[in-house]
C-alpha cells in the first residue's frame, strides 16, 4: 500500500497528539475541577464562620481550586444542614460545623429529614470547653451571686442562647438541677454564637454559657463566673461549676462540648473514594501549613488530627448523652 506524503503527516500528527489528548481527557477527568464551596450552617461571624474562611484562604493551595464559604442559618443549624444534603454528592459543596452537639440535636429535637448515617465526619479538630460567662458592668462577683439573684428575680434576668448548642442545653440542665423551671431565666435566641456573643459583650443579656475558645474575642467585654469541667482553665480565673453547685446540694452533667468537624454527605465517599482521599490529602497539607497553624493559634483554634473512625465513634457517644436531656430544649 503507498502512503503519500499528506497522509503520512496526518498519520504522525494523530500519532503525536493521541498521547496529549489522553492525558487532557485525564486531566479534565481529575477531581476538583471547578471551585469547592464550605457550607456554614450558622451566620456569618461566629467561631466556625471564621474557621471556614481561614480554610478558604489557604486549602486552595493544597486543592488546586478556589474555595468559598456559605453562610446558611436557621434552626439551629437544620436549615442549613438540610440544604447540604440536598446538594449533588460529588464533593464540590462540603460542610464544617459544630457537629455535635447540632446534628443530634436537629435530630432528637427539631425532627430533622436525616441520620447520623447520612454523613461522614471527617476529623474532631476542634473542641471548646463550655464557660458561663457576664458582661463586665454586671454586679455579680461570683456564679453563686447569679444564681441567688436568678431565684430571687424569677423571669427578670436574661440569657443569650444559640438553639441546640451545648450551651443551651447546659443552662436547662442547670436550672432543671436547681429545680428552676425554663422560665425562670428569659432567654434571648439567636441563630448562631457570633450574634449572642456580641449581644454579651454589648450587655443586651445579662449572662450566657457558651464556648471559651470563641468567646476569646470579646474576652475584654467579659468575666467568667464558672467553668463547666472537673477542674480549672488556666487561662480563665473561676471555679468548677459543680464546686459552687455544692452549695445547693445539686450538681449538673459536664456535656462534652462543640465539637468542629467538615462533614461530606456519605454518598460521596461511597460513590468517589479517590476523590475524598484526595480531599484528605489537601486537609492534611493545609494542617501542616505554617500560615494555617498561626492562623489557628492567632485565633485559638484548635488543630487536633483523631481522623473519620474516632470522629465517628465521637458522633455516636455525643448523640447517645444528648438523648438524655432532649426534653430540656424546645424549638
Amino acid at each position: 500500500m503507498t502512503i503519500n506524503r499528506r497522509s503520512f503527516l496526518a498519520i504522525g500528527a494523530t500519532a503525536l497528539t493521541a498521547p496529549y489528548l489522553m492525558r487532557t481527557a485525564h486531566a479534565a477527568d481529575q477531581w476538583p475541577r471547578r471551585p469547592i464551596s464550605i457550607l456554614v450552617p450558622f451566620d456569618a461571624g461566629g467561631s466556625v464562620d471564621r474557621m471556614a474562611r481561614g480554610f478558604a484562604q489557604y486549602m486552595p493551595k493544597y486543592l488546586g481550586q478556589p474555595m468559598t464559604v456559605i453562610d446558611r442559618a436557621g434552626a439551629g443549624g437544620m436549615i442549613g444542614t438540610t440544604w447540604f444534603l440536598q446538594q449533588p454528592a460529588d464533593g464540590y459543596t462540603v460542610m464544617l460545623t459544630p457537629a455535635t452537639p447540632f446534628i443530634p440535636v436537629n435530630i432528637l429535637v427539631t425532627n430533622a429529614p436525616f441520620t447520623l448515617d447520612d454523613f461522614t465526619f471527617v476529623n474532631a479538630q476542634w473542641a471548646d470547653d463550655t464557660i458561663l460567662l457576664i458582661p463586665k458592668d454586671r454586679p455579680w462577683k461570683t456564679a453563686k451571686d447569679l444564681i441567688d439573684a436568678i431565684r430571687a428575680n424569677p423571669g427578670k434576668i436574661s440569657t443569650g442562647v444559640d438553639f441546640g448548642s451545648v450551651g443551651h442545653i447546659t443552662t436547662m440542665a442547670l436550672l432543671h438541677s436547681l429545680g428552676l423551671p425554663a422560665d425562670a431565666v428569659r432567654i434571648v435566641t439567636f441563630d448562631g454564637a457570633g450574634a449572642m456573643r456580641t449581644a454579651l459583650a454589648g450587655g443586651q443579656v445579662d449572662f450566657n454559657i457558651g464556648q471559651a475558645e470563641g468567646a476569646d474575642f470579646i474576652r475584654d467585654f467579659i468575666r467568667p463566673l464558672a467553668v463547666f469541667l472537673d477542674h480549672r482553665r488556666p487561662d480563665y480565673d473561676a471555679p468548677p461549676i459543680n464546686e459552687v453547685l455544692k452549695n445547693y446540694n445539686t450538681s449538673v452533667p459536664i456535656i462534652p462540648g462543640s465539637v468542629r468537624t467538615f462533614v461530606f454527605p456519605a454518598k460521596f465517599k461511597a460513590k468517589h473514594s479517590e476523590d475524598y482521599d484526595k480531599f484528605i490529602t489537601a486537609y492534611k497539607a493545609t494542617m501542616d501549613d505554617p500560615g494555617f497553624k498561626k492562623f489557628l493559634s492567632d485565633n485559638k483554634m484548635g488543630d487536633d488530627w483523631v481522623g473519620e473512625e474516632q470522629t465517628t465513634q465521637l458522633m455516636h457517644a455525643s448523640f447517645d448523652v444528648l438523648k438524655q436531656y432532649k426534653d430540656l430544649i424546645k424549638p
